[in-house]
């Protein structure tokens, strides 16, 4: 009889300790990021207009007009549409604090390829602190786990220098140059394209 309650109590532990292991494991792998995506919501128009109208972020960006913050409000109230519908998707990025630091798009999304483009906005007081990185590391569990794509893209203007090292640190290859591709300040100026392949398909 002692044996059989000492086995038991040994048989209890064991589950404890396994539960314990179990939120541990889960606990760690929520805290890998220390930033969240969540979709657009209606009060997000205000930051998003200030964000696509910085001379800064214009500058290195392949857009070529500013967009009204009607036409912003009008691409939020669209945001329900999921990226099958839309084609694109644009994510908030908050930090564990709440704080909105910027956002991050996957756009011209090709359902039959399995490939979409990836582009990144980081509040300018918010950059340097690597969150560029977990942005793309996110984006590329969600695309990859979540939508079973196949790849993600970029294309960088050759001044773009953070974001030549960001998308290489994060393992995109550089897979050719478009040669005058876009007319900025009075000269021409190259395109790089980055891919990243699925390996895991």
């Amino acid at each position: 009889t002692n044996f059989y309650f000492l086995k038991l109590e040994v048989n209890i532990l064991i589950f404890i300790l396994q539960v314990l292991l179990n939120l541990f494991l889960m606990e760690k792998l929520m805290s890998k990021y220390r930033l969240k995506y969540r979709a657009l919501e209606p009060e997000d128009a205000t930051l998003l207009f200030l964000w696509e109208n910085n001379l800064e972020i214009n500058q290195v960006s392949l857009s070529k007009v500013p967009l009204s913050k009607y036409i912003l409000e009008q691409y939020v109230s669209q945001a329900h549409l999921d990226i099958q519908q839309a084609g694109q998707f644009r994510f908030m990025l908050e930090d564990n604090h709440g704080n909105s630091i910027g956002c991050v798009d996957l756009f011209d999304y090709c359902a039959i390829d399995r490939r979409s483009a990836i582009g990144i906005i980081v509040d300018e007081k918010y950059r340097s602190k690597g969150y560029g990185s977990e942005a793309i590391s996110l984006m590329k569990e969600y695309a990859f786990n979540r939508l079973g794509m196949h790849q993600l893209y970029c294309s960088v203007t050759v001044d773009n220098t953070v974001s030549i090292k960001l998308f290489k640190a994060a393992g995109f290859r550089q897979i050719g140059v478009r040669k005058d591709w876009c007319f900025r300040n009075g000269h021409f100026l190259d395109v790089i394209e980055f891919q990243f392949l699925n390996e895991l398909k």
